[in-house]
């Protein structure tokens, strides 16, 4: 294992022992949504849940081999990035401001997004999605 520590940037290279040490960690503790504490001269800390499933998630993906990047969020969000944490093109998400979907701010001739108004928004079309699809099951029980 390498650590890189760069102006406001970590990297940490896990090599292959180190991938397999974190994979049985994780199958030590079988639950990704288990809450953490540490030790720290000799005095345990518990960890906030966000933070354990944050831990939690960079270690089970470590230990499947995946990279792991975290990052912040910035509270102003440009199009690509907006577009990307919807899932959908830059285009598309254009076409959705000027329909008045998304709200959306113009910094020069550039749309910026609140990255509170892009979660909602997402947070509102996985709740469509959810009860359309729930709406479906029960349908096709129905019919059997």
């Amino acid at each position: 294992m390498e650590v890189l520590n760069r102006d406001k940037e970590l990297t940490i290279l896990v090599d292959d022992a180190t991938r397999r040490n974190v994979a049985q960690t994780v199958n030590d503790v079988q639950d990704v949504r288990s809450e953490l504490a540490l030790l720290a001269h000799g005095e345990k800390i518990e960890l906030p849940k966000d933070v354990s499933s944050i831990v939690m998630s960079v270690l089970e993906s470590l230990g499947k081999g995946s990279r792991v990047v975290i990052s912040t969020t910035p509270r102003e969000l440009r199009t690509t990035a907006a577009a990307e944490m919807l899932g959908i093109s830059r285009p598309t998400l254009l076409k959705m401001v000027r329909d008045g979907e998304i709200p959306s701010y113009k910094v020069g001739a550039h749309h910026r997004f609140r990255l509170n108004d892009i979660l909602e928004y997402r947070t509102r079309q996985q709740r469509i999605k959810r009860k359309k699809f729930l709406q479906m099951r029960d349908s096709l029980d129905e019919l059997n």
